[in-house]
C-alpha cells in the first residue's frame, strides 16, 4: 500500500471533437429552448436546463445532470439525485447522495433549498439533526455514530444548547423522532424515500415563448425574473463568422477558440463550456465544481485540467464528487476515476492492495485512495473493502486522474 502525498496535483484529460466554426454559428438550433432534458425516467423542459437544453433555457439553479441514466442537480454544493419530476404539480422528489448510505458516513452539513426556488411540500417537515453532544446527558431519539458520538433528532431546537452542531434533513410527516431510542434502519430507509418539494416557479410563464419557438430564459432586470423572446439579437451570419474566427485570451490561456467561449463570445462555444477568467489562470464549470485548464491542445484533441480545489492539497474542507457527463467531456484513455475516503475510522495492512494507499491529511483520522474505477476487475480482490469504505468513511469523492506525481 503507497502513501500519497497531500501536496500533489491531480490531473486528468479529456477529449473533445472540435467542430469547424460553422458549428458554433448554429448552435441557436442545436439548443433551441424547446428541446427536452432527458435522462432515464425523467423528462423535463422549463425552467429547467441541461443537456441539449443550453444554460439559458432554465434557472440558473436548476440544472440538470445526467450520468448513467441518473438524473442529479446541484443544490447549496451538495448533489441531490431527482427521482422524479412532475409537471402537473409541479414538484421535484429528491433525495441527497450521502444519505443513500448509512446515516453515520453523511456529510453531516446543512444543505439550504433557496426558498425562491423550492418550498417542502406539506407532507414532509424539516427535522433537526443534533451532533457533538454532551455525552452525558440523555436525549430522545437518540443514536450514537463512530467518530462522532451522541446524536439526536428533534422537531425542536431544545437541544442548541448542548450540542455543539446541528443540520436539517427532511422527512415525511408520518415520521415521528420524539422515541427514547431512535430506530436508524427507520431513518435510512425513510431518507432513501427521498423528499419533495414544490417549485416556486411557473411553469406555464414561457408558453407563449415556446409554442412560437422563441427562447425562454431569466432575467432579473424582470418584474416576474422570466423573458419571453430572443435574449440576444437575431444572428447575422457573416457577423457570427467573422467574430468567432478569431481566438481569444482567458487567464494564461492563450488562442482559444470553440468550444470555449466567454460573455460575448456566446454564439461561438458550447454551452457547457464557459469559462471564468482570472489574472494567471482560467476556470471551467463542471457540475459547480471548478477546474482549472492547464493546456488545450487544438492538434490532439485534448484538454488537460486540474481540479481547482485539489490543486495543492488533497484535502480540501468539505470536497464535493462532480458528475461528469462523458458524452459531452468524454476522458481520455488513460484517464481513471481516483476515489478518495476520507475520515475512516480504520487502519489498514500495508499490504492491502497496489491500488489502495493511505492518505495523510489529519493526525487522528485516517483517509484513503483507490486509483482505479470502482468497477474495474483490477480490485476484485478488495470489494468487501470498499464497500466497507462507503458505510464507514465520513466522505468520498471521486475525481479523474490521468496519473499521479
Amino acid at each position: 500500500m503507497y502513501s500519497l502525498r497531500t501536496s500533489c496535483m491531480i490531473l486528468f484529460f479529456i477529449f473533445y471533437r472540435f467542430h469547424q466554426i460553422l458549428c458554433a454559428s448554429s448552435e441557436r438550433d442545436i439548443g433551441r429552448c424547446d428541446a427536452l432534458f432527458q435522462c432515464g425516467d425523467v423528462t423535463a423542459g422549463f425552467p429547467f436546463s441541461g443537456r441539449n437544453r443550453p444554460e439559458v433555457c432554465g434557472h440558473p439553479l436548476l440544472r440538470l445532470h445526467c450520468i448513467n441514466n441518473i438524473t442529479s442537480l446541484i443544490i447549496s454544493n451538495q448533489e441531490f439525485y431527482v427521482l422524479k419530476i412532475n409537471k402537473t404539480s409541479n414538484t421535484l422528489t429528491l433525495v441527497r447522495t450521502d444519505l443513500l448510505g448509512s446515516f453515520c458516513s453523511s456529510t453531516f452539513t446543512n444543505a439550504t433549498l433557496p426558498p425562491e426556488i423550492f418550498e417542502l411540500s406539506p407532507t414532509y417537515k424539516s427535522v433537526n439533526v443534533f451532533y457533538l453532544c454532551d455525552p452525558f446527558l440523555s436525549y430522545l431519539s437518540s443514536s450514537k455514530c463512530p467518530e462522532i458520538g451522541p446524536i439526536s433528532l428533534s422537531e425542536k431546537p431544545e437541544y442548541h444548547n448542548t450540542c455543539r452542531e446541528s443540520f436539517t434533513v427532511n422527512l415525511p410527516t408520518s415520521f415521528l423522532p420524539e422515541e427514547k431510542e431512535l430506530n436508524m434502519t427507520h431513518l435510512e430507509n425513510a431518507l432513501r424515500e427521498g423528499f419533495e418539494v414544490k417549485l416556486n416557479i411557473d411553469e406555464n410563464a414561457c408558453q407563449e415563448c415556446l409554442s412560437s419557438h422563441a427562447l425562454c430564459g431569466f432575467d432579473q432586470t424582470f418584474p416576474s425574473g422570466v423573458k419571453c423572446g430572443p435574449l440576444y439579437p437575431p444572428p447575422d451570419t457573416d457577423d457570427i463568422r467573422r467574430r468567432c474566427s478569431a481566438s481569444f485570451s482567458c487567464g494564461d490561456q492563450k488562442e482559444l477558440m470553440y468550444p470555449f467561449w466567454i460573455p460575448g463570445r456566446e454564439e461561438c462555444g458550447n454551452p457547457d463550456f464557459k469559462l471564468e477568467c482570472n489574472a494567471s489562470f482560467a476556470e471551467l464549470s463542471i457540475s459547480s465544481v471548478k477546474f482549472r485548464i492547464l493546456e488545450v491542445n487544438y492538434d490532439s484533441r485534448v484538454i488537460r485540467l486540474s481540479r481547482s480545489d485539489y490543486i495543492s492539497n488533497l484535502c480540501p474542507l468539505n470536497p464535493v464528487s462532480a458528475p461528469f457527463e462523458e458524452n459531452v467531456i468524454p476522458f481520455a484513455p488513460d484517464t481513471e476515476m481516483l476515489t478518495i475516503y476520507y475520515d475512516c475510522p480504520v487502519e489498514l495492512s500495508q499490504s492491502v492492495s497496489t491500488y489502495v494507499g493511505e492518505l495523510s491529511c489529519h493526525d487522528d483520522v485516517r483517509s484513503y485512495y483507490v486509483t482505479r474505477n470502482l468497477s474495474s476487475a483490477l480490485l476484485s480482490g478488495v470489494r468487501g473493502l470498499i464497500n466497507d469504505f462507503k458505510g464507514i468513511c465520513r466522505r468520498n469523492v471521486s475525481i479523474p486522474a490521468s496519473w499521479i506525481h
